[in-house]
């Protein structure tokens, strides 16, 4: 009897040593002194021997990374006293990468009941942390990449572009500080410093305001600037980069960056350069959204450049526009007016001169005085009309335009037809004064230049909350590219400028031969 329940029991070790063996877990046993017993093969593995021989009386803990080993004391401690325990550990495995596990600590009394081993489990987990690390840092950087587009599309100011692109990268992004670099024109002028963000502690901890060309040449920021591809420097302290930035990024705890080339429409703009406390922090799917962020960031750069150069020609068209109004209008007051007072103070002298002598003489040119003086009041109402429309005072704009349509067409014979708004408008006085105006300047235009036979103006109420007043002709058109492209248009400059300085815009479509539509949209009170 006892043979047979000898075999069975050797028949049960024998299972369960196949199955210590062949598991695919790390399975080991401790005594009390903290010391290996056993360990199967997927735990030979990890530490790198063959013969479990190598590792049997060791201390379990020479195979924990030193910076785990107080912990991990403790809780085998606590197994000792019957306490399981699961925990997560990094190894003391000589590998290239860190393996991290999850174990737990089984205690295994004895027939007494006293613990005296241990059996520990563990799981390779290395993968897993990885790819939540990688999950993490990747949903990081869409929520940056989201803010970035949001400022894009906010933002009217270079500088305040700049800013808040480096300012999303280290408060939202994680990372330990960003900066941007701007390239000019020539390469021997090297880069210069434009923008930056994060833990710098004050300006002195910035590299230098430029560098060389020499230098770029040998940097990283340089290189992506001049070769227009990401350069990726997966330890700073190990990789040749510029001595500058290199020595101020390792100083201020940077482990690794990447400079991203600034380009649009094949123009090299600059760098923008991300500093990571973490070494290898980007992977290869970080590279493309940065790369697309960059980008983003090199459009956003070229369209608030082309804005600020736009307002600052429609600008310098306005003064122009204004200096070439101011001079009609003197040459009015001089060469009309002025001519006319003038005559008018002659005649007045000649008038008292004569005095109570040649009745019939002075009846003439009293005549003549009044004549002169409806003159002079002619050309005052006509001046005045052109600095502020008299219809203005007391009618609503559409009243306005309705009356101006209705007299500029018995003037030319040209059918201009107003599309009646019926719904009150409650504009501002300066916005109702700026839209009429655009809406003068588009009616003469059409007149003057178009040749056309018909015009149309309408409003409309968009749902926006705008009030979009609308100006076609069925005249010769033009090219807008062209027309917009040459120093002339002034009137259809002055158009935009008016609109856009009450806070609406002008949209201007035309083409030769089939006519020009202008809507003008400027908001409600």
């Amino acid at each position: 009897m006892n043979t047979m329940r000898d075999a069975g029991i050797s028949q049960d070790f024998d299972r369960y040593r196949v199955l210590f063996e062949q598991a695919p877990m790390c399975i080991h046993e401790i005594d009390t002194e903290g010391r290996l017993l056993s360990m199967n093969q997927a735990g030979l593995k990890l530490v790198g021997v063959n013969d479990e021989e190598q590792v049997l009386g060791q201390p379990y803990l020479d195979f924990v990374a030193p910076s785990e080993r107080n912990r991990i004391q403790r809780l085998m401690s606590n197994a000792f006293k019957g306490k399981a325990s699961e925990f997560e550990f990094l190894v003391a495995v000589v590998a290239p990468h860190k393996r991290y596990f999850s174990s737990c600590f089984i205690p295994c009394p004895n027939r007494d009941g006293e613990i005296t081993r241990l059996i520990g489990l563990s799981s390779d987990i290395t993968v897993r942390r990885e790819e939540a690390a990688e999950l993490l840092r990747l949903n990081l950087t869409y929520e940056m990449l989201s803010r970035c587009n949001c400022d894009l599309a906010r933002s009217m100011d270079e500088d305040d572009l700049l800013n808040a692109f480096c300012s999303n990268l280290v408060e939202i992004g994680g990372y330990l500080f960003s900066w941007i670099n701007y390239s000019p024109p020539c390469e021997v002028n090297g880069v210069r410093l434009k923008a930056y963000a994060g833990e710098i502690d004050d300006d002195s901890s910035l590299p230098k305001v430029t560098w060389s060309a020499d230098e770029c040449a040998q940097s990283a920021c340089g290189q992506a600037v001049w070769s227009g591809q990401p350069m990726v420097l997966h330890d700073l302290k190990s990789e040749p980069d510029c001595v500058t930035c290199k020595k101020t990024a390792v100083r201020l705890g940077a482990r690794s960056m990447i400079a991203l080339p600034l380009q649009a429409e094949r123009q090299r703009i600059g760098s923008l350069c991300i500093f990571s406390s973490d070494l290898d922090a980007f992977c290869e799917k970080e590279i493309a959204l940065l790369m697309e962020l960059a980008e983003n960031l090199a459009i956003g750069i070229h369209t608030a450049r082309n804005r600020a150069a736009r307002k600052q020609e429609v600008r310098r068209l306005r003064e122009d526009v204004e200096q070439e109004e101011r001079k009609r209008i003197a040459a009015i007051l001089h060469d009309g007016v002025g001519q006319s007072v003038q005559a008018v103070n002659l005649g007045l002298k000649k008038l008292r001169a004569l005095g109570n002598r040649e009745l019939q003489q002075r009846e003439v040119l009293m005549n003549q005085l009044i004549d002169e003086t409806g003159a002079v009041i002619v050309d005052l109402r006509d001046v005045s009309q052109e600095l502020r429309p008299c219809c203005l005072e007391r009618l609503d704009l559409m009243d306005a335009i309705s009356y101006h349509c209705r007299e500029q067409s018995k003037r030319t014979d040209v059918r201009i037809q107003a599309v009646e708004y019926q719904e009150p408008l409650r504009l501002e006085e300066r916005v109702k004064a700026q839209c009429f105006l655009c809406f003068r300047e588009a009616i003469n235009n059409a007149l003057k230049h178009a040749a056309a036979t018909r015009i149309d103006v309408t409003l409309e109420k968009q749902e926006s909350g705008s009030l979009a007043l609308r100006v076609e002709d069925d005249g010769v058109g033009f090219d807008s590219e062209e027309v917009f492209s040459l120093p002339t248009g002034l009137g259809l400059a002055m158009i935009s400028e008016r609109a856009e300085s009450v806070g609406g815009y002008a949209e201007i479509h035309s083409m030769p031969g089939q006519g020009t539509s202008i809507t003008i949209m400027v908001p409600f009170a």
